[in-house]
């Protein structure tokens, strides 16, 4: 580079060698440029030596030496890869995109604390206008088999949680809902003699106290709440219940079968019942 200065007196030069660098090669970025909030993805260049910064760290952020990205929140932000040789400084970008999780709820359909043989449905959420999600529904931590619907019917105690998948990948689990299934009492079996005649009783008993007896049919025989006595009342048989409720509010039930008995047919009385005095008469029923 050559500089003249000139005035009356003529002219003067001075001379300046000028070197010209080439820009370092900032490579090219690959890897996967999109992730879901909380999870990470790891970019890479083919030039070594490089950083790696954020455009929106409130978004995205960086390592920056080993170019791992970890979304923060729902968005987009610029990766810049930058390479620096003496005072020369090259760039390269690319867009990450931070995909949002989805929602993972359970709504129980009715009481989660219920007596044995009973259940409860559990809901997962459904998905919002334009995504789709799939289920996976958990016991105590460990997936449950073919449980992969929106709603799952839970019939014994444990912790159950949802596994939910947008369709961006994107997984969420919910909070635990708790199942407590309560086991029934033991009803016992009843004892004593299952049959009387019309107008009789008999007593039947139990060795689990604290039931109460009932029947099905006060019209063939009536029992006593709480002492068993089984009263016949006409002809036919009627189903003893034994029930009993234990602390939790499950109730178990034992039956016998009881048979009234009839009294036997009569007809009416033949012969003559008008006679004198020292005579006699026969009388007669058929």
């Amino acid at each position: 580079i050559m500089y003249y200065a000139t005035n009356a007196c003529g002219t003067n030069s001075d001379v300046a060698v000028l070197t010209i660098t080439a820009l370092p090669s900032a490579g090219t970025i690959s890897g996967t440029t999109s992730v879901c909030i909380n999870s990470t993805t790891s970019l890479s260049s083919s030039v070594s030596g490089g950083t790696w910064s954020s455009s929106n760290t409130s978004v995205a952020t960086v390592n920056a030496s080993s170019g791992v990205v970890t979304g923060i929140a729902a968005g987009t932000a610029t990766i810049t890869y930058t390479v620096t040789v003496g005072s020369c400084t090259n760039t390269t970008t690319t867009t990450v995109t931070v995909n949002s999780l989805p929602t993972a709820t359970i709504a129980a359909a009715g009481a989660t604390t219920f007596c044995d043989g009973g259940s409860v449905v559990l809901m997962g959420p459904s998905a919002p206008a334009g995504m789709t999600y799939t289920y996976a529904w958990n016991l105590n931590g460990s997936a449950i088999t073919g449980a992969t619907s929106s709603t799952y019917t839970a019939t014994a105690s444990g912790s159950y949680t949802v596994t939910v998948t947008n369709n961006n990948g994107c997984s969420a689990t919910s909070a635990a809902t708790v199942v407590t299934e309560n086991p029934l009492p033991s009803a016992g079996t009843i004892l004593g003699t299952t049959s009387a005649c019309i107008g009789a009783s008999s007593t039947l008993t139990n060795a689990t106290t604290g039931g109460t007896w009932s029947t099905s049919n006060t019209a063939i025989a009536t029992v006593n709440a709480s002492t068993g006595v089984v009263t016949g009342v006409s002809a036919g048989t009627a189903t003893i219940s034994y029930t009993v409720t234990n602390g939790n509010g499950c109730t178990n039930s034992t039956t016998a079968s009881f048979t009234v008995n009839g009294l036997p047919a009569l007809s009416a009385i033949g012969g003559s019942n008008t006679i004198c005095a020292g005579s006699s008469t026969t009388l007669s029923n058929t």
